[in-house]
């Protein structure tokens, strides 16, 4: 393992124990070694960089933006659709985390339309997401946030890409909840029933498992639910479809 490897995997270890500054130390010193020399890991480290900074502080976007925005310039210059892509959507909820509602619209939009161009349904359903989540903060654009939300579980239940697809249902059934727990508990149940469904179809234990997870949040939305209407044993019962193969 080379010496730049060896500081971002431990820099990614102090993330996951939330030491973002001794994490940022790391980083900055693989940008050091590496500026100038490795464009992919130079824009790789700016990125962790700003997820970093906005983990911190995510009021403060002043050192987030910088390094996020460096990520995106580098990726362009070697044109690198994917990551671009990857880096719109991380700028947009950088802003989205320190409030600012507009720039983080425009990142997303773009985000959104970078995708179309590119062509990828996968990043095209993952971007129409996170502009729908934008969307749904206002009560006024929550009907254009359930349509974004509806297109994009759409076009993942053609793809089979079941992970976007119940994020993207995860987000419509938080829309129609603000009218109501009835239609949306429904939702969530049909939700779990149709994620039994897709296991059903999975051979290996290990990726029904894998599944599960990647999933749980379905399962704790539901659950949550059944709380608020003090559905104590129907909570319990979600609980336990999670635990069980």
């Amino acid at each position: 393992m080379s010496e730049e490897e060896q500081l971002i995997s431990n820099a990614d270890k102090l993330m996951l124990k939330e030491k973002y500054i001794d994490a940022i130390r790391e980083y900055l010193k693989v940008l050091e070694l590496v500026r100038g020399k490795n464009d992919e890991l130079e824009a790789d480290t700016c990125s962790k960089l700003s997820q970093a900074y906005s983990a911190l502080d995510p009021k403060n976007d002043e050192n987030s933006i910088k390094y996020g925005t460096d990520a995106l310039a580098i990726h362009r210059r070697i044109g690198d659709n994917a990551l671009t892509i990857m880096d719109l959507l991380n700028l947009g909820y950088i802003e989205q985390s320190a409030g600012k509602h507009e720039s983080c619209k425009t990142y997303l939009q773009e985000a959104m339309e970078s995708a179309k161009e590119f062509g990828d349904s996968v990043l095209l359903s993952m971007t129409m997401s996170a502009n729908a989540e934008c969307l749904a903060r206002s009560k006024k654009s929550r009907n254009a946030a359930m349509s974004l939300y509806s297109e994009a579980m759409a076009l993942s239940e053609k793809d089979h890409d079941w992970e976007n697809y119940f994020e993207a249902l995860y987000g419509l059934i938080g829309c129609i909840k603000e009218d109501g727990n009835e239609k949306a508990f429904k939702m969530a149940m049909e939700a779990l029933d149709r994620i039994d469904q897709i296991i059903g179809t999975i051979k290996n234990k290990k990726e029904r498992k894998e599944f599960k997870a990647s999933v749980s949040f379905m399962y704790d939305l539901a659950s949550d639910m059944a709380m608020e209407m003090e559905n104590v044993e129907e909570a319990i019962n979600i609980a336990q479809r999670l635990k069980s193969e």
